[in-house]
């Protein structure tokens, strides 16, 4: 087991992020290079009961992901032993899952995801499993929880931990998760390309309607039940509903057999979808004032415990005290409250974020967003998570620092390229409550560095859009998109639904 400081073949771990059935997953970093890593190992428990099998399997994972070639798939970066666990060390995405995006949303806000979202999330997921058939490797595993969004780099598909090579012999038990699963994986019949579209289809009909298209094997099974479509909201959704029902069809002769089709699909869908582009949508009242998607993003210098806001962000540690930096500042203004309140839930993990009252401050929230660590950035994620907790929160303005950047040492332009590409992400996909977002930083020189870079990802270098669709209405069903991978070797029977996500 690993832990925190500890050295693996060049990579130093953080600390744990999360863990699954037969894994663990940890956060690392390149101990040169500084770049962020995920470390993922065979639970101890796994490694004595199957021994060599399991570093089999992991190290089978790793070569599938080292395969493919494109940059929709998570990258594998090496794989080894260590203390005779196996593990696999893969790209860090510094983003959130689209189950989580779209749970998170759906609580917050009432409402899924703009259907020319859940257009463009499903042409690059299409991509990447084109990537991946071409490559010869059959994921088995499509589902929201295993689409990465990061708001610099688009989507990417991860966790290839069941996914097998093209022509592989027949299926030992059944693998998947039940509820984006091909009958024929149901039944445990060899999955292929066609196995893949049906659960592309499915994370497609999940992310817009907000569950998956049958809720159980039965239904999933039977021939004689299709998919139950609402009535769509115009042509581009009876677009979309067409093509999402051709991949859910149960005869696999009649799915797409080439994803790179259902990705031009897709792409056209969201191209009609998207509201027209406005070049102007980014729009500069001064040097320092901004206005994008009814947004008010001003920039200033100046002391962020100073700030009247809604919720004041801080640059949190991982262990929550507040005795250096803008945690200090907040805490000297608002009361040794904030503190006690923000460590009362023990350590976090990298990415995450924490709302505490504001005590003396003149705000009603401090939101500690856990970022950064020793050089390497998490400022993507925890951007996304405190304007996710505003959300949930109702609340109307925020102000910020630059996150990560004092004992962290992430670099001001790092910082200012994630934190404003996740802004502008989350306001482009509409129905935030936010209404004015300031930055705070802590001199005139800073400022305009920070100014500078975080303007021109505000800009963007892809479509800039005015939300018109922001989702339908959530109708309160249980969103379970993050359901478990299943690997049940010794059953023949479906798979359960439920457990713990796998990471």
């Amino acid at each position: 087991m690993l832990s925190r400081g500890a050295q693996v073949h060049g990579y130093e771990v953080w600390g744990k992020l999360g863990e699954g059935g037969m894994s663990e997953v940890w956060l690392a970093k390149h101990a040169v290079l500084n770049v962020p890593v995920v470390i993922k190992t065979l639970r101890r428990a796994i490694v004595e009961s199957v021994g060599d099998a399991g570093a089999q399997r992991m190290f089978d994972e790793a070569r599938l992901m080292a395969r493919v070639t494109s940059g929709r798939v998570v990258r594998a970066v090496d794989a080894g032993t260590v203390d005779g666990t196996p593990y696999l060390v893969e790209e860090y995405v510094d983003g959130v899952d689209m189950a989580e995006l779209d749970r998170a949303r759906r609580g917050a806000l009432g409402v899924g995801l703009p259907l020319w979202t859940v257009c463009r999330v499903m042409e690059e997921t299409c991509q990447a499993l084109h990537a991946a058939h071409q490559a010869g490797v059959i994921h088995r595993d499509v589902k929201p929880s295993n689409l990465f969004a990061a708001p610099e780099t688009g989507i990417r598909l991860g966790d290839f931990g069941i996914a097998v090579a093209r022509g592989e012999g027949p299926p030992v038990g059944i693998s998947g998760t039940l509820r984006f699963m091909a009958p024929e994986q149901l039944r445990g019949e060899p999955a292929d390309r066609a196995s893949d579209a049906y659960s592309a289809g499915a994370t497609a009909f999940d992310l817009r309607y907000g569950h998956p298209p049958f809720e159980d094997a039965s239904t999933a099974l039977d021939d004689s039940m299709a998919p139950a479509f609402p009535p769509p909201h115009g042509p581009g959704e009876a677009y979309f509903q067409e093509v999402v029902r051709g991949m859910l069809s149960k005869r696999k002769a009649d799915r797409p057999q080439e994803l790179c089709v259902a990705a031009a699909h897709f792409r056209n869908a969201y191209q009609a979808l998207r509201p027209a582009e406005d070049p102007a949508s980014l729009v500069a009242l001064d040097r320092c004032h901004y206005r994008f998607q009814g947004c008010d993003i001003t920039f200033r210098a100046g002391d962020i415990a100073d700030e009247a806001a809604d919720a004041i962000v801080t640059s949190a540690r991982f262990d929550m005290s507040m005795r250096s930096g803008v945690g200090e500042a907040v805490r000297r203004r608002g009361g040794d409250q904030i503190e006690r309140e923000a460590m009362s839930g023990g350590g976090r993990a990298l990415g995450e974020c924490v709302e505490t009252a504001a005590g003396a401050l003149k705000a009603r929230w401090v939101l500690h967003a856990v970022s950064a660590w020793n050089q390497t950035s998490c400022v993507g994620r925890a951007t996304l998570r405190a304007i996710a907790a505003a959300d949930r929160l109702g609340l109307r303005t925020l102000a910020f620092p630059a996150l990560g950047t004092g004992a962290a040492r992430v670099s001001l332009e790092t910082c200012a390229n994630a934190m404003g590409s996740a802004l502008r992400w989350r306001l482009q996909l509409g129905g935030s409550r936010l209404r004015a977002v300031s930055f705070v930083l802590g001199d005139e020189a800073k400022l305009a560095t920070f100014r500078d870079v975080a303007v021109g990802a505000l800009r963007g270098g892809v479509e800039v859009v005015r939300p018109a669709d922001v989702g339908l209405p959530d109708d309160g069903r249980a969103v379970t998109a993050e359901s478990a991978t299943c690997l049940d070797p010794s059953s023949g029977a479906p798979p359960p639904d439920g457990g713990r996500p796998s990471p």
